[in-house]
């Protein structure tokens, strides 16, 4: 029975696009075909199969979910959203340190939805890629763990907190030693003004960099040969930008605020 409810929901796209689509409250067969851009007969026979097996209940013209068949789409989401993150990106997942990022951020990995792979143009690659650097300059927060050094990302950094910008960076010792001994005036001013804090963490980040805004999230991850190259992976959804503010939130947790030089 179990395997048999399973084919049930997943073996048919349709089937499982109106169990999606149902979560959302009742709809009489124009909302549904009109929805999933489907005929009368194609979906009629989808719909007495979901009815069969207690997921969908027919009443006063619609068609909705039973009380148990809500609990299981509920239960559908995450894994359904999991494997289209995965599936929307697979050559990116396979090459890259996923486990770099936190269990608890890895378990949530279906909030960063629709992501973009950002990668910088051949006369960029020691800067921020175009996209991503077009949309840091209309942020008005940015909060950053990085464990990776770019000279041309102090700068801008700097550039963006002298016009405002409330930011927020987590760094790796090694790091911080770098921007002390090789741009000290930099960070110092940086430290300086108000709208800024720095933290370092004292253990190993993993990943390179995660970057979260008021506006979008964009993360980095290494190859697994432990490579670097210059990308970004950036998505707008709003669940993104609090899978983000967690992870920079986990390391902050243990990260030593610097207050001075």
């Amino acid at each position: 029975m179990q395997l048999a409810l399973l084919g049930t929901i997943f073996l048919s796209d349709k089937r499982k696009d109106l169990l999606l689509l149902l979560i959302n409250g009742p709809m009489n067969i124009e909302d549904v075909k009109n929805a999933l851009k489907v005929t009368t007969s194609s979906i009629m026979t989808q719909i007495k199969i979901l009815i069969d097996h207690g997921l969908v209940v027919y009443s006063d013209d619609k068609y909705f979910l039973s009380h148990f068949g809500e609990v299981i789409v509920r239960k559908m989401l995450p894994l359904v959203n999991t494997l289209k993150v995965y599936s929307d990106n697979i050559e990116y997942w396979d090459n890259h340190k996923f486990s770099a990022l936190p269990a608890p951020l890895q378990d949530r990995i279906e909030e960063i939805g629709d992501c973009e792979l950002i990668e910088a143009d051949l006369n960029r690659m020691y800067e921020l890629p175009q996209k991503l650097e077009d949309n840091l300059a209309k942020a008005k927060i940015i909060m950053e763990v990085s464990s990776y050094f770019s000279p041309a990302y102090a700068f801008k950094y700097l550039e963006y907190a002298k016009n405002g910008v409330h930011m927020e960076l987590i760094v790796t010792e090694p790091v911080f030693e770098r921007m002390r001994n090789e741009y000290l005036s930099v960070l110092e001013e940086f430290i300086s003004l108000d709208n800024t804090n720095l933290y370092v963490y004292n253990d190993q980040i993993g990943l390179a960099s995660c970057i979260v805004t008021d506006e979008f999230l964009s993360f980095a991850l290494f190859f697994k040969n432990g490579m670097y190259h210059n990308h970004a992976m950036m998505s707008c959804e709003k669940s993104a930008l609090k899978w983000g503010e967690d992870l920079f939130n986990y390391f902050m947790t243990t990260a030593l605020y610097v207050d001075g030089l």
